[in-house]
């Protein structure tokens, strides 16, 4: 068979399509040789200008969330004071009476203070009979267990442990059975 006899075979598509794809790059090719310094250095300064903008919204971006988050503090702190306000107000006028020992006065105080203080999301959690738990207590003392049941176990509270929001801010000062 002679070379005009022969048929194309099936590759014979793809040879072409690879023919195309060589011809599209030379001129993708030929079009950035076109490009001139001139417009690269134009195209690097709008980068440049691009990213300055950009990285100056991030900083406005970051001090704003700053001023915002101590507003947020400054707020939290002023309701708090002016909740204690009115328990500060309610000891001067305690220390001031001409009761020598008013105690349901100072229970009345002690209520209303516990009260806004719980309001802001204390609360008190006690620790006796308790498994001792480092998040939550602290051991200023220990003495041996008189049965296995006991072990590790918080036999006495010495100072009551504080949540705020559920996160620990005073652990409970406890005595340990080992």
């Amino acid at each position: 068979m002679s070379e005009k006899e022969c048929k194309p075979d099936e590759d014979g598509e793809e040879l072409e399509e690879v023919q195309q794809d060589i011809e599209q790059e030379e001129i993708y090719d030929e079009e950035l040789e076109e490009l001139t310094k001139e417009q690269l250095e134009e195209e690097v300064d709008e980068l440049e200008k691009s990213l300055k903008k950009v990285m100056a919204d991030f900083d406005n971006y970051r001090k704003r969330t700053l001023r915002e988050k101590k507003r947020i503090i400054e707020r939290a702190t002023e309701n708090l004071m002016i909740d204690l306000l009115g328990i500060l107000d309610d000891f001067e006028r305690a220390l001031n009476s001409d009761d020598e020992l008013n105690l349901d006065g100072i229970e009345m105080i002690y209520k209303k203070f516990y009260k806004a203080l719980k309001e802001h999301g204390l609360e008190e959690f006690d620790a006796e009979g308790e498994e001792f738990d480092p998040k939550f207590h602290e051991c200023v003392m220990s003495v041996d267990a008189e049965n296995d049941d006991d072990k590790d176990k918080v036999i006495k509270q010495f100072e009551k442990g504080y949540k705020l929001n559920s996160k620990v801010i005073r652990p409970a000062k406890v005595k340990v059975a080992n």
